[in-house]
């Protein structure tokens, strides 16, 4: 099995990456916990999803359930416990695939997402959620209803909501894929030839270090929309800077990414790359050790020179 593999994913609406080099280097920093219901064998050991699954993504258990950390960790290939509508346990750890979502009636998931923007439209959420707890306080059974009513949050809301979201988790792999495809017509130049199956989902999986390998050059892409909370999607786009810059084998090596922000924290950020990569595979990170030694490089220091070569472009630019 190969301990580089990488999968990317949303929790909470924020952008992780998880390697299988991660979850056995959690698994080596102490024991498990008591089995409850769930496990996930790691070696000749089983451990409770949640607590791995924490301590591997550094992110609370209290943030993401047992089933969560149990189909993320399938795909990076662990065997474990069954779910609840599976019978028993796969006889083989998954594949980094995901099953197709179920099918729903198209007339109530369109109705569902233009709910969804209708409210998210009407106010700031955070407000909004500040006004809602303030009306809250100090309500009981019999007024309650009344406080909420105006507020929009219905029962047909919420299932549009939990609608969008079953639909949702494969998103960012779709925008990933479909900006790739639609930007390399603009990218590609006369004679310019891909010479090795592109990554199209998020994460290079199957041995693949970059998105895309031409003749000529190895390019990365980033299609996240940064928000403001943006901690682990600066440390991937940091890994992948560095990843260009050590690993192109002489070709010339692009950065693509969606909006200014990305392009913005290279150019300006004081973080250190060293604080950027530790989350990164200790492959990397000895990598960059090995070239860059100790230095405390910051990342804008970094972008400026060893990375200089490296063409940044925003993809706004190339598919509008």
């Amino acid at each position: 099995m190969d301990d580089e593999r990488a999968i990317d994913f949303v929790l909470n609406g924020e952008q992780h990456r998880l390697s299988r080099t991660d979850v056995l280097s959690a698994a080596a920093r102490g024991g498990p916990e008591p089995i409850r219901t769930h496990w996930v064998s790691i070696g000749d050991q089983r451990w409770p999803p949640r607590q791995l699954f924490e301590r591997a993504l550094g992110v609370s258990r209290t943030e993401f359930i047992s089933h969560t950390a149990i189909r993320q960790l399938r795909r990076l290939g662990f065997p474990t416990s069954p779910l609840p509508d599976e019978r028993e346990a796969p006889d083989e750890p998954e594949q980094p695939t995901e099953p197709l979502a179920p099918r729903s009636d198209l007339g109530a998931a369109v109705k569902s997402f233009i709910d969804l923007h209708e409210f998210f439209g009407q106010e700031a959420l955070s407000s909004r959620v500040g006004r809602l707890e303030a009306l809250l306080e100090g309500a009981d059974s019999e007024t309650v209803d009344a406080r909420m009513a105006p507020e929009g949050l219905t029962d047909d809301l919420l299932k549009g909501a939990l609608l969008v979201r079953q639909h949702a988790g494969r998103v960012n792999d779709l925008i990933h894929a479909a900006v790739i495809v639609r930007a390399l017509p603009s990218i590609l130049e006369p004679g310019e030839r891909i010479v090795r199956r592109p990554s199209l989902a998020s994460g290079n999986g199957g041995g693949r270090k970059f998105d895309l390998e031409t003749d000529r050059r190895v390019v990365e892409f980033k299609a996240a929309e940064w928000k403001g909370r943006d901690t682990m999607r600066k440390r991937m786009l940091v890994a992948d800077l560095v990843g260009l810059v050590l690993e192109r084998d002489g070709r010339r090596a692009e950065l693509y990414v969606l909006g200014r922000q990305p392009l913005d924290y290279l150019r300006t950020s004081t973080s250190t790359v060293e604080w950027a990569l530790g989350r990164s595979s200790p492959n990397l990170r000895e990598a960059y050790k090995q070239r860059f030694g100790s230095a405390e490089l910051t990342v804008s220091q970094f972008t400026a020179g060893p990375a200089a070569d490296v063409v940044l472009r925003d993809l706004n630019e190339i598919i509008g």
